[in-house]
């Protein structure tokens, strides 16, 4: 029998006791009922729910929320008494402290058997609790938890995704070429082009301090889009605006007219800046494995290329279509250019290596790899079988 009721029972008994007057049997039993009754609703109110011996059991469909509200104590209360941490589950059979209303109350001693039991992660889950109460028992975990899973080992995320970083000035770029740094707004907010910004990227671009013309703001604007995907990282530039040379290679280059740049970004792949590039409407990319750029232009149609060949070399494309759709070859580009962003003599930064090396020159790609060298180390990247036969 619950203590209460052994004690409203005991009261009664000593003052019928002491009343020493008999009683029909009718109304001594409507009062034990009624006394009966008191104490069920007494123990029943909320409140004023006890734990026996200070302990509560857990059976199925319990939550700590449901106890803690059943004891009118906080949840926070109940997990600091028994040594839980915030989404640690709880299961039947498990037996928890009860605190004293206001009172932390005190854990159960080490290597009992509550404490151990609550201390297992056990893969049971309360039955028969709701979504809402089980969120509460799993603990906070908002939306951009695989994010911050994934931030916490970006070696996990795939390569395409690896080097994406939100800017912290979106739509400003820093570009370098050699001795010279600009840092200017290409974007607003909303990804449009900012127009006076055009003569400070034309200055730069130039092909020399009397040859310069304005660069095209197509580019200018996909410029402003690889810096913002990249996290604002540094363009260093290679190579702008070039005049016609009866000696280039391609007659109808876009460098003559101000639509095309070779650059890299520091710190990421070329394979994985070829990438992002190709999914640009209206654009011409060219892949250079042994040189130090990634080619960019802007056109009426949408071209990929392959140039197997270093600084100095004759193009060797691969593909069939890569002669008909290279906007320059390797040899186009002065030698002069690269030494003035790595200096002369220097040698050439190492890429980062990306296992996705994929290239091909028809527009929609096809499977297969090829090897990555490392800039500057000497090892250039042989072209495939087929593309010698096409030549």
């Amino acid at each position: 029998m619950h203590p209460e009721i052994s004690r409203f029972c005991g009261t009664l008994g000593l003052r019928a006791g002491a009343a020493m007057e008999p009683r029909p049997r009718s109304s001594r039993l409507r009062s034990v009922f009624a006394a009966l009754a008191a104490a069920l609703l007494l123990s029943a109110a909320p409140g004023e729910a006890l734990a026996e011996d200070g302990q509560h059991t857990v059976y199925a469909g319990q939550t700590l929320g449901k106890i803690a509200k059943r004891y009118r104590i906080t949840v926070d209360a109940l997990r600091e008494a028994n040594g839980l941490k915030p989404g640690q589950r709880i299961h039947p059979g498990l037996v928890l402290v009860i605190p004293e209303r206001g009172k932390p109350g005190a854990r159960p001693p080490r290597g009992a058997p509550g404490r151990a039991a609550a201390l297992r992660d056990g893969p049971e889950r309360s039955r028969g609790a709701s979504a809402k109460e089980r969120a509460a028992e799993a603990g906070p975990r908002g939306k951009g938890s695989a994010k911050r899973d994934a931030k916490a080992d970006p070696r996990s995320l795939p390569p395409s995704k690896r080097y994406v970083q939100r800017p912290k000035r979106p739509g400003w770029v820093r570009l370098v070429r050699g001795a010279e740094r600009l840092d200017v707004q290409l974007l607003t907010p909303k990804g449009r082009l900012v127009p006076k910004s055009l003569p400070k990227l034309s200055r730069l671009m130039r092909a020399s301090p009397t040859a310069s013309i304005p660069v095209d703001p197509r580019l200018a604007t996909l410029i402003g889009m690889v810096s913002d995907h990249f996290g604002g990282r540094t363009i260093r530039v290679v190579s702008g605006y070039r005049p016609y040379s009866p000696t280039q290679y391609t007659p109808h280059s876009n460098h003559n007219f101000g639509r095309a740049i070779d650059f890299m970004v520091e710190g990421v792949p070329n394979t994985v800046v070829r990438d992002f590039c190709r999914g640009f409407r209206n654009a011409g990319v060219g892949y250079y494995p042994n040189s130090t750029f990634v080619h960019l232009d802007v056109r009426s149609d949408k071209v990929y290329w392959v140039d197997y060949s270093g600084p100095g070399e004759p193009p060797r494309y691969e593909g069939s279509r890569g002669a008909v759709a290279a906007d320059e070859a390797a040899r186009d580009v002065p030698i002069s250019a690269e030494e003035e962003v790595y200096g002369s003599g220097e040698p050439r930064p190492t890429q980062p290596q990306s296992s996705n090396t994929t290239g091909t020159n028809s527009d929609a790609g096809r499977g297969g790899s090829e090897p990555q060298r490392g800039v500057g180390t000497g090892a250039p990247t042989p072209a495939p079988a087929a593309s010698a036969a096409a030549r």
